[in-house]
Formats: C-alpha cells, structure tokens, sequence
C-alpha cells in the first residue's frame, strides 16, 4: 500500500512539473508571440508615418533645378570642404558641423547629382525616413509595456505621435522638403543611433542569452555612423545630455550586472559608450574654441543679454512658426510630466530628460539671434517625445482618449502639403529663372546681374555653371540680358536699357530677366558710383559662370 501511494504521489508529482513547464513554455510562447506584434505594429505605424511625410514634400519633386539657398553652396563648397575634414580640420571658423558636409557632399556628388535632382530627392527621402524612424523607435524603447490586445496598438499609437506631430506642422514640412536644413538629421540620426546602440548594449548586458555577434555587431555599427551624423550635423547636439542623463538613470539596474560580465562583454560595451560619448565630448570642445575666439555665426554673442534677447525673440515667433495644436502639445507635455510623476510617486527620468533636453535646444537656438523655423524641430519633437512617455503612465482610456485627441488634432494635415505646394511654387519660378539665364549665357548673350541678394548673387554664376552646355541657338549681337534684382543696382541696371527696348522674360520672387534690345545713350545713376555709361555697367556687372573643377 505505502508503495503504490507512494508511486500515485511520484506520478501526480511528475504530472504537476509536467504541467508548470507546459504553463511557463505557453506564458514564454505567448510573450515572445506578444512581443513580435508589438514589434510589427510599431514598424506598421513608422511606415505609414513616414508614407505620410514623403507624400506631404511630394510637390518639392516637381522641381528640376537645385536652389539658389543652401543646394548651390553643397555642392560648390562640400568637396573642399570634405577635404579639410579628412585632415582632421575643422574648415568652417564660425561653426563645427562635419555631418552637414559629408552629408551634401553625398547629396550633389552621387546619384547623378547636380545635373539630376533625382540623387538628392532620394537622398532626402532617407532623411525623412531616418527622422520617423529614429523617433518611432526610441519613443517604443521607452515607453512601458502593457498586456493586451488594445494596449498592443495604444503602444505603437504612442510610439509614432512624435514623429507624426513633426511631420504635420506645415512650416516643418517645408523644412523637410528642402535640402539644406540640419535639424531633421540632427534629430532623426541621434534618436536612430542612440536607440541601435542601446539594442546592442541591452544585448551585451543579458548573460542569460547567447551573443549573436552578427547582430550586435550590425546593430552597434549602424548605431554608431547614425549616432555620428546625427552629432556632428551642429552644435546643438550637446544638448542631448539631459535626455542621456535620463537613460542613464532608468537603466541603472543594467550596469549593477557590470562586474558579472565577461572581458568580451565589458570591451564591447566600454566601445560602444566611447561611440556615445567622443563624438559629444568634440562637439564641445570645438563649441568652447569657437566661442574663446568669438567668431560666431550670425555675429551673435555667448551668453548674457544677447542670449536673453535670442531666446525672447524666439519665443515670440513660436506663433509664426509652429500651429495652436503643436504649441499646445508642448505645454501639454510639461503638464502631463507632473501629473505622471504625482500619479506614480516617482518620476520618469526619460521623459523628464526628453522635457529638459527640449527647453535647451530652444535656449541653445536663442544664441544665434535670428529666428528660423527649423530651429523648433528639436524641441517639439523632444517634447512630444516626453508627452508620450507620460500619457503612457496614465490609466489605458486616458491614454486611448490622448493618442485620439493628438490624432484628430493633427488630421487632416492642417495645410501642411499647401505650404510645401506654396514654397515648391516659389522654387520653380526661381528655376525658371536660372534655366533661362543659363539657356541665353550658353547661346552668347552678354548676362549683367546686380541687385539680388547676396546669397542669390553667389549662387546664379555656380547654377549657370552646372546647366551650362552647347545652344540650341544663337544670341542676338546687339542684345543684352538684364537680371535685376529688387536692390536699387538691379533699379540702375535695369534703367541702363533704352525706353521700350526692355523685354520681360521670366519673373521670380529673387528678381527678373530681362532681354534689352539696345541700351540708352545717356550715362545712368549708380547709387555707390555716380553716372555710369549703360556699356560700361553692363560690363561691370556682367556675369561669369563657374564651373566646379
């Protein structure tokens, strides 16, 4: 009897690990199955977020000429100043920003760039997929995980709002669709890089699973060149330091394990926060030299009453270039950082970090005294950042109803595709006018250029220079091309041609082209030279093409 009782209990034994391990090899099946969904609604919502962007800038694709702002200077300037850059110097004396470089180098010498706009509008693309991309995924990172079919889709909802509100605003729209503005890499490229090399770094630190070295390594070098474009785009990247502080902190538990680990783990770990870390801290010391030398961009001044009156004449333009609902995200954000702290009893570092980081960059963008609307990219996407890290600590319909509200706020696009439209508008008749310059310089007409404004008159001889080939026809020998633009030489230039002899060919919000079938007798006033022969200040202003050699 004892015997077979005891064999009974040895079975019911027996059957009762039996079926806890089928219990915990279920709850591991259903969490990794979890886990995968989450991970694929996430890439789902970064995929239509960023379908979204690339349909908003679509106008920019209309244009086939690249801008008299910013394009010109990229690709005239970049492969000098990559040069400079592989010498390990910094080229640029009121600057340190080695990521735009290689950047437009990138964007003008590839992909059949400049004669075809094809290379950089591809390259733009990337751009705006590294943006979404980066702040998607490290918005997924930070962000708590709940169970349950619904809160599976709140969190990738959640996830994408950064992104989504970066993308709506109109007037970053039309940042986005230009070329030339550093904020979309600067924030895309650091959130991407940040978040691959902490994959990695996550990786290295659980001894409970084996290294898949490939994957790591994949992950901590891509992390890696992201993070350093991102860094070195400008100056404004040391700002991130709050929001590291704020990693730093909620992942604490991770570096209690350090001792444990293997000398591979700890060298791979100690590589990648040298990653982190050296390309900030020369950011910094480039910043300070700048600063002790005092040439800083936009004459502005370091600090004191200077950076008082940048960071007011900021805030006061904030209507100008940011909507109501954005504007009222932000705040929005400050007050659910608050409410989530009280509500928990303890604070979110990261979102906290997002917060502070976000408030520098605008402090930061104060410094240069001029007020552009790319300058707020960085901080209403932090702050969004921060929005949603709180809204997710909150009970799940509050956090339904936010993700709702943030959404219908933002949709339908509050005329943020027309403002690209308007500014695509602006650069083809800008192109316009490059292209018919180009056409008469390369028939043989004389071209005379004067009263544009000074980055329009450098840039015209370098796109005349790129476009530049054999005519299709001849110019006239008595006529000459007139670009006049609205200073008051482009008003004497323009009055060097006879009466009725002026011929308007192309209008655009730079200046005019005009063809002059003879020019006046009598001399003409300049307003720095006196009376000038109309000959003689045509030849004085003529235009010389230049080719990149």
């Amino acid at each position: 009897m004892r015997s077979e009782a005891a064999g009974e209990a040895a079975s019911e034994a027996g059957t009762a690990v039996a079926r806890t391990t089928s219990i915990s090899s279920s709850a591991s099946a259903s969490a990794e199955e979890s886990s995968v969904a989450r991970w694929l609604l996430v890439l789902l919502a970064a995929g239509a977020v960023t379908a979204l962007a690339v349909w908003m800038i679509s106008p920019r694709f209309e244009i086939d000429v690249p801008s008299v702002v910013d394009d010109w200077a990229a690709y005239f300037t970049s492969p000098d100043l990559l040069a400079e850059i592989l010498r390990l110097e910094n080229p640029e004396t009121e600057r340190f920003r080695p990521g735009v470089i290689v950047w437009g180098y990138l964007q003008w010498h590839t992909l059949g760039a400049p004669e075809s706009l094809v290379g950089p509008n591809a390259w733009n693309v990337l751009r705006v997929a590294i943006l979404v991309a980066g702040l998607t995924l490290f918005t997924a990172l930070a962000l708590p995980i709940r169970r349950g079919r619904l809160e599976l889709v709140l969190y990738a909802g959640l996830a994408s709002i950064p992104a989504f509100v970066v993308v709506l605003v109109p007037k970053f729209a039309r940042d986005l669709a230009r070329f030339g503005p550093q904020e979309p890499l600067l924030v895309g490229g650091m959130a991407l890089g940040g978040s691959l090399v902490f994959l990695a770094a996550r990786s290295l630190f659980d001894e409970s699973n084996s290294i898949r070295v490939w994957a790591v390594a994949a992950l901590g070098v891509g992390g890696s060149l992201a993070w350093a474009l991102g860094t070195y785009q400008k100056e404004t990247s040391i700002c991130v330091l709050p929001l590291l502080a704020g990693v730093a902190i909620a992942c604490r538990s991770h570096f209690a394990s350090w001792r444990h680990l293997g000398r591979g783990r700890k060298t791979a770990l100690a590589a990648l926060g040298a990653v982190v870390v050296l390309p900030l801290l020369h950011v910094t010391i480039e910043l300070l030299r700048i600063v002790r030398r005092g040439d800083l961009v936009y004459d502005a001044d370091a600090g004191g009453q200077g950076l008082i009156d940048g960071v007011r004449e900021l805030w006061n333009w904030t209507h100008e270039a940011v909507p109501g609902n954005a504007r009222l995200l932000a705040y929005g954000a400050a007050a659910l950082v608050v409410v989530a702290s009280v509500a928990r009893r303890r604070i979110d570092p990261i979102a906290l970090g997002a917060l502070l980081s976000g408030a520098l960059t605008f402090v930061f963008a104060g410094q240069s005294g001029v007020v552009a609307t790319r300058y707020y990219i960085p901080a209403i996407a932090l702050f969004a950042v921060a929005f949603a890290l709180s809204l997710a600590r909150l009970p799940t319909i509050v956090v339904a109803a936010g993700g709702l509200a943030v959404f219908f706020s933002f949709m339908p696009p509050p005329g943020t595709r027309a403002e690209v439209q308007s500014w695509t508008n602006e650069e083809l008749a800008n192109g316009t006018l490059v292209s018919t310059v180009t056409r008469l310089e390369s028939s043989g007409c004389v071209v005379a250029v004067a009263g544009l404004d000074l980055e329009t008159d450098a840039a015209l001889p370098v796109l005349v220079g790129i476009g530049r080939s054999d005519a299709d026809e001849t110019c006239s020998p008595e006529g000459t091309v007139i670009v006049a633009g609205p200073g008051e030489e482009g008003t004497a230039l323009a009055s060097a041609c006879a009466p009725a002899a002026l011929e308007l060919l192309a209008q655009a919000p730079v200046g005019a082209v005009y063809r002059c079938a003879r020019l006046r007798a009598e001399p003409v006033r300049h307003p720095t030279r006196g009376l000038v022969a109309p000959a003689q200040l045509v030849a004085l202003h003529r235009l010389e093409p230049v080719v990149l050699g």
